[in-house]
Order: structure tokens, then sequence, then C-alpha cells
């Protein structure tokens, strides 16, 4: 899984996503994140590691514009996804562009059938029936889990299930670059291997982009290009993610004892 033809592309075209020196605050005064910088070239799996707390969720928040939403704020820095700035842009018209992120917990509606869920996925884009209908279709044959129980209630399915539905309905959005917040939390190991699996088919098959905070050491290893090491709010490694494990720069993050 070499990041090298990724590399390539990314010289002649650009990143997809180019996060640049960015400082977040909550309630004005709370300082989560600083001078963060990191790229995601298109078609790859980014993975951004560290212990819980280290500012992962927040900066994916910041990226997608839902920091707002948490009383948070970009003091400085700058967002730019396929080569225009998105800082300060609305949540939703940046999810039309093609950035969707799925956030730490599921957020299902748990009163709304697995169906009516992904439905709502597809209402951004303002799709024909025809096309709805076909990305339906497309997201039960990634998810064969979600075809069995259509007309289940959300509220009713399992962790697993409910996660592969929050990022069903993402993928309904038709995205080309996904933020994935912690998606193995709380799941089987099977069940998280499955979620894996499906992110790399979507990259092989679609060309879709993966930006995923993980504390999962092995699935980052396994499944992911290059990954980002945050401790503290800071990006204090970064590189292919085999090299920085074998440096021990990943469990660092996890023992505490990054510098």
């Amino acid at each position: 899984m070499s990041g090298l033809s990724n590399t390539i592309e990314s010289a002649k075209t650009g990143p997809l996503l180019n996060v640049k020196d960015i400082e977040v605050v909550y309630e004005e005064s709370i300082l989560a994140v600083k001078q963060v910088s990191l790229t995601v070239p298109k078609g790859s799996v980014v993975a951004l590691l560290g212990a819980n707390g280290a500012g992962k969720s927040t900066t994916l928040k910041a990226i997608s514009q839902l920091i707002f939403a948490d009383n948070g704020k970009i003091q400085q820095g700058e967002i730019e996804y396929q080569g225009e700035s998105i800082r300060g842009k609305n949540p939703s018209d940046i999810v039309k562009k093609g950035l969707v992120q799925v956030l730490e917990g599921r957020h299902c509606f748990a009163h709304l059938t697995v169906d009516e869920n992904l439905r709502t996925g597809g209402f951004i884009q303002h799709l024909s029936t025809k096309k709805l209908n076909q990305a339906l279709e497309k997201i039960y044959h990634y998810f064969p889990r979600l075809a069995d129980k259509k007309q289940t209630l959300a509220g009713y399915t399992s962790g697993g299930e409910q996660q592969m539905l929050a990022i069903g309905r993402a993928l309904m959005t038709e995205p080309e670059l996904v933020l994935l917040d912690e998606p193995s939390m709380g799941l089987a190991p099977k069940i998280s291997y499955e979620i894996f699996e499906l992110i790399q088919q979507l990259r092989q098959q679609q060309g879709t982009s993966f930006l995923v905070a993980e504390q999962n050491i092995r699935l980052a290893l396994e499944y992911t290009d290059y990954a980002y090491v945050i401790d503290n709010g800071s990006v204090y490694a970064s590189g292919q993610t085999r090299e920085l494990y074998e440096a021990g720069e990943i469990q660092k993050a996890y023992l505490g004892k990054a510098v």
C-alpha cells in the first residue's frame, strides 16, 4: 500500500487537502490545537494518530468547519480543499464540494429506519429519485448488513451497524474526501476490520480519499499510507505510517512520552 503513486500525483496537481498552521481555541480561551499542518493527497488514506485529548477530533472539526458548533474558533492558519480556502465557509457548502465528516459516536437518527437515515445523506446534493435510488443500491452493495435491515429503526441496530450507517450516510453525499473520527471505537475487531476493508475498497474502486483519526495502531499500520502523530494539540511527527511505527514515534504518542 505504498503512497508513492499518490505522492507523484500530488506533486503534479497539489494535494486534495492542505492544512497550514491552524490554531483552534474553545470558549475564546482554551487553546486546543496549535500550528497543525497536514496534507491529504488525492486517492490516499491518511491517519491522524494520538491518545485521547491529543487534538485529533478538534483538527477534523476545524477542517470540516463544524468546530463552530462546539463554540470553537480557528484563530489562525489556512485550510485549502481542492486548491481553494474553505476556512469560515458554511459546512453544508463544503459537503456539496465533496468533503464530509463522520463524527465520533455515529450520530444516527435513532427513530428513523436505516433506509431513511441513508436517504438524508442524499438530500444535500439534490439527487433525482433515480440517482438517489442508485446511490442507495451502491451503499447496500458495500454494506450488506444494512441491506438486511432497511426497515429497522437505527436505534435498534448494533454499534457496528450504526457505524456502517453513519459512513454510508456520508457516502450518499458523493464525497471525494471523508474525515472519519475514531471509526473503530467500541467495535469488535471483526467489525473494525470490515470497515477498514471498505475504506480500502472505496479508495481503490472510486478514488475516495480518507483522513482517519484512529487509536488502533494495528489498523493504521495495515490500512493507511501516511500518518501524522499529534500530541498536546501539535503534530510532532509525520511520515509513512510503518516507518513512524518502526522508529517508535507512534508508540510515544500513546505512552505519553512525546517530546
